[in-house]
C-alpha cells in the first residue's frame, strides 16, 4: 500500500482545522495543527513564543532600516525551516493529516504522495463563526479573519511560488457553506483512497 500525505490549507474561520481532526480520527492518522509549532520550537532549541510569533507569518520588511549587508536568516526564515524539517521527519514515520504551514509544498519536494485540500467559505460565514467560537466582538472578529488570510496568504505565496486558495491549485476544493462537513469528509476519505490504492 502506497503511504499518502493529506494537507489542508484553510481560510480562517472556514472549518478547516475541524475537518483535519474529523479526518485523522476516521482514518486512523496523526494530525498535526500547532503541534508544528511545539515541535519545531523544541527542534530548534527556541522559545516558543518566538515560534508562535511567527507561525504562517512574514515578517514585513518595512518595518527594519536597509543596512549594507542583508541578513537572510531572519526569524521566520528559521521557523519556516524548521517547521518543514518537522514535517518532512514526521512524513518519514507515518501518513498523516498536517493542516497549513506550507505542508503541501514540503512534502511534494521530499517525494511524498499528497492529497492537498482547501477549505474555504465565505467572510461573513467565517465571521460569524469566529464571533461564536472566540467570543470577541463583530469588529474583532473582522480583524482578525482580515489578518489570518492575509498573512496565511502571503506566506504560501512567499514559500510556494504558488497562488494561495486558488481550486486549481489542490486536489480538493470545498466551500464549507456549500458543502455539509459530512459530505466533505466521506469525499476527501474516498479520494484518499483511491491514491493509496493506485
Amino acid at each position: 500500500m502506497n503511504r499518502v500525505m493529506i494537507t489542508i490549507g484553510r481560510q480562517f474561520g472556514s472549518g478547516g482545522h475541524k475537518i483535519g481532526e474529523y479526518l485523522s480520527n476516521r482514518l486512523g492518522m496523526s494530525y498535526y495543527d500547532n503541534e508544528l509549532i511545539l515541535l519545531a520550537a523544541q527542534r530548534g532549541d527556541l522559545k516558543i513564543e518566538h515560534i508562535q510569533e511567527m507561525d504562517e507569518m512574514i515578517q514585513n520588511p518595512f518595518l527594519y532600516e536597509k543596512q549594507e549587508t542583508v541578513v537572510e536568516d531572519t526569524m521566520e526564515e528559521t521557523v519556516f525551516e524548521l517547521q518543514q524539517e518537522v514535517i518532512r521527519q514526521l512524513a518519514e514515520k507515518e501518513s498523516a493529516v498536517f493542516v497549513g504551514r506550507c505542508a503541501d509544498e514540503a512534502l511534494r519536494k521530499a517525494g511524498y504522495k499528497v492529497l492537498s485540500i482547501f477549505i474555504s467559505a465565505p467572510l461573513k460565514q467565517r465571521i460569524a463563526r469566529t464571533c461564536r467560537l472566540q467570543g470577541l466582538s463583530q469588529e474583532e472578529c473582522e480583524a482578525l479573519t482580515e489578518r489570518k488570510d492575509s498573512s496565511r496568504k502571503a506566506y504560501y505565496e512567499k514559500h510556494t511560488g504558488r497562488t494561495w486558495g486558488v481550486p486549481e491549485n489542490y486536489d480538493l476544493f470545498y466551500d464549507t457553506s456549500k458543502n455539509d462537513i459530512s459530505y466533505i469528509i466521506v469525499d476527501i476519505i474516498k479520494k484518499y483512497k483511491e491514491m493509496i490504492s493506485e
